[in-house]
C-alpha cells in the first residue's frame, strides 16, 4: 500500500508529541484455535442499492479442539450459517459471527463453514458513481481490507497470518467487467447479469482479497512467462502505458535482487476512481488511483513509477512474505518503499536514488519534528492504521539502507534471497529479518535492530572540521545531540568521511560509539575537499561545521551529486558574496544533477540578497523544468519586491511548458505580496491541469497574500464539485485567511461540514485545516463527529490535542513569523540604500602631512589601539 495525500503543515513544537493516543490499547497478534485453508465468495452486487448479498465458505482445520469458530464481520446481517452443508446455530454481534459446530472439531480435522449475508458496507468495499457534483464519474465498485477491513465485505479470520486459497464469484451488470485475485477460469452472461469466476491457487491473507467491478478498457504486455494486464478508464490508453509502460524491467529486476520468480501466475494493474490510497497491492491484482494517470506535458515533471514499482514489490514484500501482524507492517511497508530506491537506482542511476533517499528521509525527520518520535514495531495504538505512517514506510526503508551500509552490497544482497527462501509464503517478524541476515553475513546486527527499530529516534550528529597546519592533521569533533531521555539510545554507527588532498580522495571509516569523538586524520597540506557522509547515508541529521572553502570547493568538483547538494544547503547558510557567485554558477550549470541545481536555487532563495535575486532572475529561462520550478519557488522569498513579482506575474501571463511552473509561480506572486495580486490568481485557478496543480497553486498563492478580498474564493472551491484536489487545497486557503479576513466563524462551519463529506481525503483535510486554523471551537465538532476511516479519526484526535495545547501558541508564532518577515525587507531595503550611498560616495581627500608634536603622539595611541583591536579579531 502507497498513502496519497498532502500533509499540511503541523504546528511545529520543540518536544514531539507521545506516538500513542490517549485511549490507546496494546495489540498483539490473534489466536488461532483454527487455520482458514480456503475462502469462496459468492457475490452479487446491487449498484443501485450500494449494496452486497454474499455466500462465504471458509474451509478451516482445527489446531485445538473446538466448538465454536467465530469470525470478524462488520455491520452483516447474517441470514444462515452451514457447517458441511448442514444448518448450524450462530450468534451475530454486529462485529463478530460465532458459529456452533454440529460436534467438536479436534486437531487436525476440517470443515466447511458458510454464512449467508447481506450488507451495505461503509468500509472493505466502495460504491461510486455519478451524482449532481460529479455527472461524470463512472460507475465502479472496489474493496480495500488493509488493514483490518475485508471484515467489512466478508467474514473472515481477519489477520495477516490466516492465509488461504480463495474463489471469488461475482455477479454484476453486463456492460462492466470484473478484476480479482489470480486466474478468470469462467465468464458468464445471463440476460442484464454477468458472472465472473476468478480462482486463487496459491494462499494469501485476507486484507490481499480483491474485487475491482467497472467499465474498463484493457491493455496486455509480459515480462518473460509472465502475463501482464493494465486495466484503465475509456479513452486514457497512452495515459496509462505512460504509467506502467516499464513494468517488465521491474518484474525482471525484482526477481533477480531477490532470487524468486515471480511466485504468481500473472499481474495486473487496474486505475479506478476516488480510490482511498494512493495504490494497494492485492495478490496478482493491485488497485490504483486513477488520478496518476498523466499526459504528456505532466511526465517531464512527474512519474508515476515510484508508485507502480512500490505496488509491484509487495507481490514479494508483503504478499509472498507477510507480516505476521500489523507492528512488524514495516516488513511489508518498508522493504516496497526501499524497492523504489533500488529501481530508481537500476533504472535512473545513483544521483536519482540518492534524491529519492533524500525525500524519504526529509518526509521521516518531518514526522519526527511535527507529530512524534517512536519505535517502528510499535503496540499500543487505536487501530493499525495508525501504524501506516513515515516510520513504517519511510524510516522502514532507511534501516534497510543502513543495513546495506553496514555490511556491503554483496552480503546485503545475499542475505534479502535468504530472507524470501527462507520465509516464502509464509508470515514474518522482525526477528526473522534479524535472522536471516546473520545467517547469510555472519554478522549479528540485533544492536541495529534495537536501535534503529525497537526505539524511536535517530541519531543528530554535529560534526566540526578543522585542519590543523602545524600537526599537518585534519581534526573532527563528532558530537551526538539527539535527546536520550525519552528512549532514544546513543548510537554507534560507522561514519564516511572522504578527503581530497593534492586531486586524490582517501577514504576514512570513522567508528561512532560515543556521545563525543575527536578524530585526527593525517593531512600533510590542506585538503580541498573533506565530504563527510558523501551520499547522505546515514539514517538521522548530520549537520556539518566547516570552512565555507571547503563547501565551495565541494559544490564545484564533488563526485557525488548528493555532497553538492550538501554544499549548496550550506552555503544558502553563508549566504556571503562569494557563496552566492558559487551558486549561481552551479545554478546555469546545464551538466550538474537537476537536485543541485534546485538546491541552488533554494539556497540564494534563503539568501535573499540583491545579487542572488539577480542569480534567481537569470535563471528563470533554465531547460530543466525541475529546477525552473525551484527557481521560481526561490523568488517568491522575495516579499514585496516589485521587479520579482513583476516577473512572476509575467510568468504566469506567458504560461510555460511545465504545470508545475506556472503552479509555482501562481504560489510565488502570493507569497511575495504582489499589489494586485488576487484577481489574476483567481482567473489561474480555473486552468485545467495535471492533478489541478495550476489552480491549487493558485489557490496557495490566494492565502499566501493575506489578502482578506480573497477568502469568498476560497470558500467556493471547496464546494462539492470542484475538482477533488483544488478543494483540498481551498481548505487549507480557507483555514489561513480566516483570520485576516475575521471570518472565523464561517471558517469553523465550513470544517465542520466538511467532516461528513462524501470523500475521504476531504474528511481528513478537514482534521488537517483545524490545526491551521487555531480556533478551538473546532473541537465540539472533531470530537462530535462519528467518522469511519481511522486516519480522519487520527487526524481529529491529533488536531483536537493541538487545539487544546498550541493554539495559542500557534497564533503567536505566526505573528512573529510575519513580523520576522517586515524586518528582513526593511533590512534588506536599507542595505540597498546604503549601497547606493556608497557608489556616491565622493572620492577621499589626498592624504594630508602627518601631526605632530602632541598630536602625533595622540595619532601613534589610536593606531596602536587598532592594531591591537584586529589581531584580536584575526586570532579568534
Amino acid at each position: 500500500m502507497r498513502c496519497c495525500h498532502r500533509h499540511a503543515p503541523a504546528i511545529a513544537s520543540s518536544e514531539p508529541h507521545p506516538f500513542s493516543l490517549p485511549g490507546a490499547t496494546e495489540h498483539y497478534a490473534a489466536e488461532r484455535p483454527v487455520r482458514a485453508e480456503h475462502i469462496r465468495l459468492e457475490l452479487d452486487l446491487d449498484f443501485e442499492a450500494r449494496a452486497l448479498t454474499g455466500r462465504c465458505t471458509t474451509r478451516v482445520s482445527a489446531v485445538r479442539a473446538v466448538s465454536t469458530v467465530t469470525f470478524d464481520a462488520v455491520d452483516m446481517d447474517i441470514t444462515e450459517a452451514r457447517v458441511d452443508g448442514r444448518p448450524a446455530r450462530f450468534s451475530n454481534s454486529g462485529a463478530h459471527a460465532r458459529v456452533e459446530l454440529p460436534e467438536p472439531m479436534e486437531p487436525g480435522q476440517a470443515r466447511d463453514i458458510t454464512l449467508a449475508y447481506r450488507c451495505r458496507p461503509r468500509r472493505g468495499l466502495y460504491f461510486w458513481g455519478p451524482d449532481a457534483g460529479y455527472p461524470e464519474r463512472p460507475l465502479q465498485a472496489w474493496t480495500q481490507g488493509q488493514d483490518i477491513d475485508a471484515r467489512c465485505w466478508f467474514p473472515c479470520l481477519d489477520t495477516p497470518a490466516q492465509k488461504a486459497t480463495t474463489e471469488v464469484i461475482a455477479t454484476f451488470p453486463a456492460r462492466m467487467t470484473s478484476l480479482s485475485n489470480g486466474v478468470l477460469v469462467r465468464d458468464v452472461t445471463e440476460g442484464e447479469r454477468r458472472t465472473q469466476h476468478y480462482r486463487m491457487e496459491q494462499p494469501h491473507s485476507p486484507y490481499l482479497v480483491t474485487l475491482v467491478v467497472g467499465e474498463f478498457e484493457e491493455a496486455t504486455d509480459s515480462a518473460g512467462t509472465v502475463p501482464l494486464r493494465y486495466l484503465y478508464p475509456p479513452g486514457r490508453r497512452e495515459d496509462a502505458l505512460r504509467c506502467v509502460a516499464r513494468t517488465p524491467q521491474m518484474v525482471a529486476l525484482y526477481q533477480q535482487l531477490t532470487g524468486e520468480p515471480f511466485p504468481w501466475s500473472g499481474y495486473a494493474q487496474v486505475f479506478v476512481t476516488e480510490f482511498i490510497l494512493g495504490g494497494m497491492e492485492h495478490t496478482t491484482a493491485t488497485t490504483l488511483l486513477d488520478s496518476v494517470l498523466h499526459d504528456a506535458r505532466a511526465h517531464a515533471d512527474y512519474s508515476a513509477e515510484p508508485l507502480i514499482a512500490h505496488e509491484l514489490a509487495h507481490q514479494w514484500f508483503g504478499n509472498l512474505l507477510t507480516c505476521r501482524d500489523w507492528p512488524h507492517g514495516w516488513l511489508n511497508e518498508g522493504f516496497a518503499t526501499y524497492v523504489e530506491v533500488l529501481w530508481k537506482e537500476h533504472a535512473d542511476g545513483a544521483d536519482e536514488a540518492d534524491q529519492h533517499r533524500l525525500t524519504d528521509l526529509s518526509a521521516y525527520l518531518t514526522e519526527v519534528r511535527e507529530r512524534y518520535a517512536r519505535p517502528i514495531v510499535a503496540r499500543k495504538f487505536h487501530a493499525p492504521m495508525d501504524l501506516f505512517d513515515r516510520h513504517l514506510y519511510e524510516k522502514g526503508a532507511l534501516v534497510l539502507h543502513e543495513l546495506r551500509r553496514r555490511v556491503g552490497d554483496d552480503l546485503f544482497f545475499r542475505a534479502l534471497r535468504h530472507y524470501v527462501s527462507r520465509h516464502r509464503h509464509g508470515v514474518v517478524e522482525t526477528v526473522d529479518l534479524s535472522r536471516a541476515f546473520e545467517e547469510a553475513t555472519g554478522h549479528n546486527l540485533d544492536r541495529v535492530f534495537d536501535q534503529y527499530v525497537f526505539s524511536p529516534g535517530h541519531p543528530e550528529l554535529k560534526v566540526e572540521v578543522r585542519y590543523d597546519a602545524e600537526e599537518a592533521r585534519l581534526r573532527l569533533k563528532v558530537r551526538q545531540t539527539q535527546r536520550t531521555d525519552a528512549g532514544t539510545p546513543v548510537f554507534r554507527l560507522p561514519l564516511d568521511v572522504r578527503v581530497t588532498v593534492d586531486g586524490r580522495d582517501t577514504l576514512h571509516r570513522l567508528d561512532i560509539t560515543d556521545a563525543e569523538h575527536f578524530f585526527h586524520l593525517p593531512c600533510p597540506t590542506p585538503p580541498t575537499q573533506v565530504r563527510v557522509d558523501p551520499r547522505r547515508e546515514v539514517l538521522g541529521a548530520v549537520d556539518v561545521d566547516k570552512a565555507v572553502g571547503l563547501w565551495l570547493e565541494e559544490l564545484r568538483a564533488a563526485p557525488e551529486a548528493r555532497a553538492r547538494t550538501e554544499a549548496a544547503h550550506a552555503l544558502g547558510k553563508d549566504g556571503g558574496s562569494r557563496a552566492v557567485e558559487a551558486l549561481g554558477r552551479a545554478l546555469e550549470d546545464d551538466a550538474l544533477f537537476w537536485g543541485t541545481r534546485a538546491a541552488c536555487a533554494k539556497a540564494l532563495g534563503r539568501i535573499r540578497s540583491p545579487e542572488a535575486r539577480a542569480r534567481l532572475l537569470a535563471g528563470l529561462p533554465v531547460a530543466h523544468p525541475k529546477v525552473r520550478r525551484a527557481v521560481v519557488a526561490a523568488l517568491g522569498e522575495f516579499r514585496r519586491d516589485v521587479e520579482v513579482a513583476g516577473r512572476l506575474r509575467a510568468l504566469l501571463e506567458a504560461g510555460d511548458a511545465s504545470y508545475f511552473v506556472e503552479a509555482e509561480a501562481a504560489r510565488g506572486l502570493g507569497r511575495v505580496r504582489a499589489v494586485d495580486a488576487v484577481p489574476l490568481l483567481e482567473a489561474v485557478a480555473a486552468r485545467p491541469s495535471f492533478q489541478d496543480v495550476i489552480g491549487s497553486g493558485a489557490l496557495d498563492g490566494l492565502a499566501e497574500t493575506q489578502d482578506p478580498s480573497a477568502f469568498p474564493a476560497a470558500v467556493a472551491r471547496t464546494a462539492y464539485g470542484q475538482p477533488a484536489h483544488m478543494r483540498r487545497t481551498a481548505v487549507f486557503a480557507v483555514a489561513k485567511l480566516a483570520q485576516v479576513a475575521r471570518r472565523e466563524r464561517e471558517a469553523v462551519d465550513l470544517l465542520s461540514d466538511l467532516l461528513r463529506d462524501p470523500q475521504f481525503r476531504m474528511q481528513w483535510t478537514a482534521c488537517e485545516a483545524a490545526k491551521t486554523l487555531g480556533d478551538r471551537r473546532m473541537i465540539a465538532a472533531l470530537e462530535g463527529t462519528s467518522l469511519n476511516d481511522p486516519r480522519t479519526r487520527r487526524a481529529a484526535r491529533e488536531a483536537v490535542r493541538a487545539l487544546r495545547e498550541g493554539e495559542p501558541q500557534a497564533r503567536e508564532v505566526a505573528s512573529l513569523r510575519e513580523e520576522v518577515d517586515k524586518l528582513k525587507e526593511e533590512s534588506r531595503a536599507l542595505r540597498e540604500k546604503l549601497e547606493a550611498l556608497a557608489l556616491r560616495r565622493p572620492e577621499p581627500p589626498p592624504p594630508t602631512s602627518p601631526p605632530r608634536g602632541r598630536a602625533a603622539a595622540k595619532h601613534a595611541a589610536r593606531k596602536s589601539t587598532s592594531r591591537r583591536v584586529t589581531g584580536r579579531g584575526r586570532r579568534k
